[in-house]
């Protein structure tokens, strides 16, 4: 086998880094550029300038571990069952991630804005319970990925991310968290369907919402300690769902 020459090498590693050395220079731009229609002037060597400007600070931040991503190293990739459970996590007030409600709040937030016909629940969410994968009230049919009950609701949520629902999926669910609703007692029985593409002519009672809004959700909650790095790292993982 013949081995590639050692500049080959050092631009086959330049292309793997490249992503965290873009991520490095965005926070490094403290003023907003406005676009312009005059095109740069681009040369050999200002780009060697830039480099060579840009490797130091790139270099300090990968031995620092900014580039770890423990979502990736763990291998949850496209399993819906794993990320759903991560993100059961995050809707959890009670989570060790130290949020409280602030993510489910959020959430919930956005489905009102999705589905005008929802009640506002947000004043409901001190005493809540997260659970995945699912059987509704004795169902040996229906599987749910997460389901939340507050005090006065019970929410289902039916996570996908590659594959797309069933046939009569979501309008079984409906009827499910009617089932479940009466039977606990709950002002609200909810579907929110979270997918990258829309669900097929699916029932009026469903709010439909996308992994963007959920990176939405995630990148705008604190960065600072182990907590923050780690949920942003989980808002870099979702961005390959859309």
């Amino acid at each position: 086998m013949v081995s590639a020459p050692s500049d080959v090498k050092g631009d086959i590693a330049l292309c793997h880094r490249l992503p965290v050395i873009l991520e490095t220079l965005r926070s490094l731009l403290r003023e907003e550029v406005l676009p312009s229609s005059v095109l740069p002037e681009i040369s050999p060597e200002r780009i060697i300038a830039l480099t060579e400007l840009i490797m130091p600070l790139h270099n300090q931040e990968w031995e620092n571990g900014c580039a770890i991503n423990v979502w990736d190293i763990a291998g949850i990739k496209y399993n819906e069952g794993r990320n759903s459970a991560i993100l059961a996590w995050l809707l959890n007030p009670q989570g060790t991630h130290g949020l409280g409600a602030r993510v489910i709040d959020h959430l919930l937030r956005v489905a009102r804005t999705k589905q005008s016909g929802w009640p506002d629940l947000n004043d409901s969410l001190t005493n809540l319970s997260v659970v995945t994968e699912c059987w509704p009230v004795g169902s040996t049919t229906e599987r749910v990925d997460i389901v939340v009950d507050g005090d006065s609701f019970t929410l289902f949520v039916e996570v996908k991310i590659q594959a797309r629902e069933g046939k009569e999926q979501l309008a079984r669910y409906v009827k499910a968290a009617e089932v479940k609703r009466r039977a606990t007692g709950k002002q609200y029985g909810l579907v929110l369907y979270l997918s990258p593409i829309p669900p097929v002519n699916p029932p009026d009672e469903v709010a439909f919402i996308t992994w963007r809004d959920i990176g939405g959700i995630l990148r705008g909650l604190p960065k600072s300690g182990f907590n923050g790095a780690i949920i942003q790292q989980f808002a870099q993982h979702i961005e390959k769902f859309y």
